[in-house]
């Protein structure tokens, strides 16, 4: 496993890095069903891997590495990057095998070798992330000439409903900091950046990813003529 791993450093802004909150995380994801994650996200994923077919994918933010169990990797290689080391010790127990690795590695400095993964996804990580040039930065860079990204984010055209799942919450122009309405319980911390699309667009563009197309999907219950997702996808140049 040691053979694509680099020194790093790890960053303390992620709220799963709290035990409680990790394991908040665990037990609503793990009994999460029949909702936007099996119906539009994990079948999306799917695709995207089908039709590229990359020999070796990097998931950054993989928490407890549901990814891992219900998206088709093909038999290549997948690796999980969370900062959590309880959320990467679940995914080792539920899912470790000969194809996957889960790491204890950070969105602003990644545990992986320049140029090494032939593509990298990251699903509900974006708005988490503070300094997205740093995000960008670290995708470019363990990303191969060529080598596919998949974004997964909020919607920044529907920040008004993203904010109607917290409560308790402290908030300014540029995030939100509070509890949070997950699917099967609350979670007690919670940080969300209100990044503009223009905003995520260009610190990928400013590290040399060329983006090939966008696409809003998810609808809410509440909400159901306003997607709540975007999926942003191109290659590194």
């Amino acid at each position: 496993m040691d053979e694509f791993k680099k020194e790093q450093t790890i960053n303390h802004e992620n709220p799963f890095k709290d035990p409680e909150v990790a394991r908040q995380w665990i037990n609503s994801v793990e009994n999460e069903k029949g909702m936007i994650r099996d119906k539009e996200i994990y079948p999306k994923l799917e695709q995207w891997v089908k039709l590229f077919n990359p020999k070796i994918v990097l998931d950054i933010g993989a928490g407890q590495g549901i990814c891992s169990a219900h998206v088709c990797f093909l038999g290549n290689k997948y690796i999980g990057i969370e900062p959590s080391s309880l959320l990467v010790e679940r995914a080792n127990e539920l899912y470790f095998g000969e194809d996957k690795d889960f790491i204890i590695g950070d969105a602003y400095d990644l545990p992986i070798m320049s140029e090494f993964v032939d593509a990298a996804f990251s699903v509900n990580v974006w708005f988490h992330l503070e300094n997205l040039s740093i995000a960008s930065k670290e995708l470019s860079r363990v990303l191969k000439p060529g080598g596919k990204f998949l974004i997964i984010t909020a919607n920044p055209q529907t920040y008004d409903i993203w904010r109607t799942m917290y409560y308790d919450a402290v908030e300014d122009d540029r995030k939100i900091v509070g509890k949070v309405k997950v699917p099967v319980n609350p979670m007690t911390l919670n940080i969300f950046y209100k990044h503009t699309l223009e905003e995520i667009r260009s610190k990928l563009i400013d590290n040399n990813l060329i983006i090939t197309g966008e696409e809003e999907f998810g609808y809410s219950s509440a909400f159901t003529d306003r997607p709540i997702f975007v999926c942003i996808f191109g290659y590194k140049k």
